[in-house]
């Protein structure tokens, strides 16, 4: 979205697993179209990287994902071409990427920060880890396929919570809700991420991408159904008067007022 912020990625492969950590220099690592796209490029390496069998994702800095980058939310493909968006892309090769990829959150996990984790087979959590998807007091819809998989893991009452209200929540509720594996000391998540890693990178790994296929075959129609649909409602909400408002609260950090819609 907007112009690109300083986003960087490192890559480190070992016995196997690709550790993918992301961060951004003065920022609580946002989410744009430039992120998006380094995301999706290295996975579609590591889907074609035989010396690959396991990604590890993680982040530098005191927040996992802040999730938009709200200030340059509008100068996007998202506004007039989602289908051929950044976003899209990723999560196109997300929904088909056939090895397992273990993610390690700590801090903060915001609105594409926590929902990034659906897609992800291992997630690990640390204590303190607040998860929040805020998106309809921004005047936004859910994405990353989460109305539709937040529902299949949580049940429909604690999803309406999660979604509607858009609270924050903690990482009992989030494990609670499905969106992770477990709850980890602080200083041992990324021990217990790596050792899930390995033992993975270890096993045989056609059956190991067969199985991960077989697990999500049966709703795969559905999220694929599901990801066009919150795309068509992605940009209705993008040039909505709603958005335009919570922007601007956003920028002058007050509440947002709804009460004129």
């Amino acid at each position: 979205f907007g112009d690109p912020m300083d986003v960087h990625f490192t890559a480190d492969i070992q016995h196997k697993v690709l550790h993918l950590r992301f961060g951004q220099a003065g920022v609580r690592n946002l989410m744009d179209d430039q992120w998006f796209d380094t995301l999706e490029g290295h996975l579609a390496e590591a889907d074609l990287n035989p010396e690959v069998r396991v990604v590890l994702l993680s982040a530098e800095g005191d927040a996992f994902c802040s999730g938009a980058n709200l200030k340059g939310i509008q100068p996007s493909l998202l506004t007039d071409d989602y289908a051929q968006s950044a976003l899209a892309r990723l999560l196109r090769r997300l929904t088909t990427f056939e090895k397992p990829l273990v993610a390690a959150v700590h801090g903060l996990a915001i609105g594409g920060g926590t929902t990034l984790l659906l897609h992800c087979d291992f997630v690990y959590a640390a204590e303190g880890t607040r998860f929040q998807m805020p998106f309809t007091k921004l005047g936004l819809v859910p994405e990353f396929g989460s109305s539709y998989l937040i529902p299949l893991s949580a049940g429909m009452r604690l999803a309406s919570e999660l979604v509607l209200l858009g609270e924050p929540f903690d990482a009992a509720t989030a494990l609670r809700a499905g969106l992770v594996t477990s709850v980890e000391p602080v200083d041992g998540l990324m021990e217990r991420a790596q050792r899930t890693a390995d033992t993975l990178a270890q096993m045989a790994p056609g059956p190991l991408r067969r199985s991960k296929n077989l697990l999500r075959q049966g709703h795969q129609a559905a999220l694929e159904a599901t990801l066009e649909r919150e795309g068509q409602a992605l940009q209705e909400s993008l040039r909505s008067p709603e958005l335009a408002e919570a922007v601007s609260a956003f920028l002058a950090k007050r509440a947002p007022d709804f009460s004129r819609f």
